[in-house]
């Protein structure tokens, strides 16, 4: 850093700090500034003498005019002990630029002690004490730029060095090179720019690498950017081209570069940033990131985000929590499919407080029964629906990165329908709930960072996931259907003054694209101080809903049951936010829980697909069969699979028997599942029959009328009657 200039009058103020130091800023600063005759003072002057008390009389005020101001960066305004400040504006009557004020309270938090400062205006009234203020710059919370604490400069003034300044009216990073002017004996600095104006600001450090913070003012910009740079990339390709993507320009001079590169890798007792790859809660739950890199809460350290969604934009807040409540939220009571939409979105930051897994609800019904309505409800919380909305239609290795960029958050799919192929929704549905994506090499050897994530989705489409896969004959497992639950939709039914479904519909959407994203927020911010309270009211959620379950509810069941509990803490906690009851959200629960069991049912899904896959491939391959007794018109099957027992042959049976061979009942009829389970189901229904002998339970012996002198063991199976097994059900 270069030497400060004195600002004029600063060498005679008070250099111990006990006296306060006044600074006249602007166009009038020498006029308010300077000592006249009693009787030639203006009335202004008078009343500003008579302010200053005996201070003003024994040396005159420090003068920042408007030329000074331009290059305040440069100069010394008060003595660097000066305790006590108090700024007088003499402009006109004119405000000062917040650019200038901005780099005024700078220039005091850098090269003073300033504990007071006062911003007055010409006739002496306080504009604002700016003292925290100046405080709060110091700590870094409202500048990127480095503080240095009343520190002069210990460099050799003879030696090459970089820093910001302004040459022949170019503001940026320049290369100085002091040289002896042999005419006047003075040292004359030749200077050559590097790059626009770029402050390093920390360093960062993340699991496996080290970064330079840095902060600039990109052209166009009125916020300052803030990047981490990879040390591996400064002063390599890759490190120029991501400075200039940001908005950096920089010299084109390959003998210049080298100095522009160890400036920006100087972060010698600089803060720690701790970069993160990942939204959502950080480490210590005292901050939430979002998927636009914005910081909730407080955390403990600086934290960046250095990835990027690729819905960034959206996720910015338009109106206030006023106005969604006042427009939106109390439209929903009463429509049981839109309250779970806005549930599922409240509860998607949850998930990583609890430690519970990521999951889905797909809601599905006919076209026009207001799915992209809800949709729209559910995402505006957290954004500009139509921006932070993905497809079903990406790769899967695109929403994987998208889940890691929205980790801890909420993630809603258009209809799934769009999808690219069936085959592709089944992939892309797996890897999303998974949580981890796919370990890869890195270049320098070993491997990069996993990507890790948790995320609740919120699907719509005109088909339930499992008959939508049906179609191309991709039998859906229980465990994605417990993920990703399907739910049939219920069109709204109260349309308050709105008189109609489609008005109604018309209005939501509507203000879901003129309020967003301001709730999701307070949300967020309320979770930040009441972690405590979150888990507490999930443990007794969860027992109610247990308690509400039949006794012979499957696992998967009560997992599910778990998730609507996660659902219901969300919805109850948010009451203040929702302006909804606990009855009616008990209600709008219930009710959609009530219709995933019925399309799920409250046994093993896993049972049941069995069971319809043995039925219905029995009833498709019956021409496979041999039958028995032998019919002799009968043509010997091509790809024979067995014997079929009629039941009008001499042994007393109620329906035919099917004798398959091991190979055939293994690799076509309980395909896709796992021998022993599928076993014990076929077994537990009657459908397959059980042996005494040792080693072969679930294999007996063919008949001596059929199998000769030969010993040939088969499955032998039955076709479930389907009348009896649901009398067995309303039993």
């Amino acid at each position: 850093m270069a030497k400060l200039k004195n600002a004029p009058f600063v060498k005679v103020q008070d250099q111990t700090g006990e006296s306060e130091i006044i600074i006249c800023l602007g166009l009038q600063a020498w006029e308010i500034a300077k000592h006249i005759d009693e009787s030639g003072k203006s009335a202004v002057e008078i009343d500003l003498e008579n302010a200053l008390g005996e201070n003003a009389r024994k040396s005159p005020c420090v003068v920042v005019d408007d030329k000074a101001l331009e290059s305040i960066q440069s100069l010394r305004i008060a003595p660097k002990n000066a305790r006590y400040v108090r700024l007088i504006r003499a402009n006109g009557g004119n405000a000062l630029d917040t650019e200038v004020l901005e780099a005024v309270y700078l220039n005091l938090a850098k090269h003073t002690a300033a504990e007071s400062v006062m911003y007055c205006d010409e006739a002496l009234q306080m504009i604002e004490d700016v003292s925290r203020y100046i405080q709060r710059i110091r700590k870094g919370e409202t500048y990127h730029g480095e503080i240095q604490l009343i520190c002069e400069s210990t460099r050799d003034n003879h030696q090459p060095y970089t820093e910001k300044r302004k040459e022949n009216g170019i503001a940026g990073l320049f290369r100085v090179v002091p040289k002896l002017d042999k005419d006047t004996g003075e040292m004359v600095d030749k200077c050559e720019w590097l790059a626009d104006c770029v402050d390093v600001v920390g360093v960062g450090i993340s699991e496996s690498d080290y970064f330079s913070m840095l902060s600039f003012q990109a052209q166009g910009k009125t916020e300052p950017t803030l990047i981490a740079l990879p040390w591996a990339e400064i002063g390599e390709r890759a490190g120029w081209q991501l400075l200039k993507q940001k908005g950096v320009r920089l010299t084109n001079s390959q003998r210049l570069k080298p100095h522009l590169a160890d400036y920006l890798q100087d972060t010698q007792d600089k803060p720690i940033y701790q970069i993160v790859n990942e939204t959502g809660w950080q480490a210590d739950f005292n901050a939430y990131i979002l998927p636009n890199g914005e910081v909730l809460g407080k955390p403990n350290q600086p934290v960046y985000f250095n990835n990027k969604s690729a819905t960034t934009a959206g996720y910015q807040a338009k109106g206030t929590l006023s106005d969604w409540q006042k427009e939106i939220g109390q439209y929903l009571k009463g429509n049981h499919s839109m309250m779970l939409g806005v549930a599922c979105s409240l509860a998607a930051p949850l998930i990583g407080l609890i430690g519970a897994e990521s999951f889905g609800v797909h809601l599905f019904g006919k076209s026009s029964a207001g799915k992209t309505t809800i949709a729209n409800i559910a995402s505006s919380i957290y954004g500009e629906p139509d921006l932070i909305r993905l497809s079903w239609n990406g790769t899967s290795l695109g929403l994987i990165n998208e889940a890691a960029a929205r980790n801890d958050g909420f993630i809603p799919l258009d209809e799934i329908g769009q999808g690219a192929s069936k085959k592709h929704v089944e992939q892309t549905a797996y890897a999303l709930f998974n949580g981890v994506g796919k370990i890869q090499g890195a270049k320098e050897g070993g491997n990069r960072e996993l990507n890790r994530w948790r995320i609740l989705a919120f699907s719509t489409g005109e088909q339930d996931l499992e008959l939508y896969l049906k179609q191309d004959n991709i039998r859906t497992n229980a465990g994605q259907l417990v993920r990703l639950l399907n739910i049939p939709i219920q069109p709204a039914s109260t349309f308050y003054h709105f008189g109609n479904g489609k008005a109604h519909a018309d209005h939501l959407n509507a203000m879901t694209k003129r309020y967003y994203g301001a709730m999701g927020k307070a949300w967020i911010m309320w979770l930040l101080e009441n972690k405590q309270a979150v888990v507490a009211e999930y443990q007794r959620y969860a027992e109610q809903w247990q308690a509400t379950l039949p006794n012979d509810a499957s696992p998967q069941v009560k997992r599910v049951a778990g998730r609507f509990a996660l659902l219901e803490t969300a919805l109850q906690l948010a009451s203040p936010f929702t302006g909804w009851k606990t009855t009616e959200n008990q209600t709008a629960l219930l009710h959609s829980f009530n219709e995933w069991v019925n399309e799920y049912g409250l046994h093993s899904r896993e049972e049941k697909q069995i069971i319809e896959q043995v039925n219905g491939w029995l009833l498709l391959n019956g021409a496979r069969f041999i039958e028995f007794p032998f019919n002799h018109n009968q043509q010997e099957p091509r790809d024979t699979a067995g014997y079929r027992q009629l039941a009008d042959s001499k042994e007393p049976q109620e329906s035919d028997r099917y004798w398959v061979f091991p190979q055939v009942y293994l690799e076509d009829v309980i395909k896709g599942f796992n021998e022993k389970q599928a076993n014990e189901v076929l077994a537990g229904t009657g459908m397959l029959e059980t042996s005494n002998a040792s080693g072969y339970k679930y294999r007996k012996q063919l008949p001596r009328a059929i199998r000769g002198n030969k010993t040939i063991r088969c499955y032998v199976l039955a076709v479930l009657d389907e009348e009896d097994d649901k009398s067995e059900e309303r039993e």
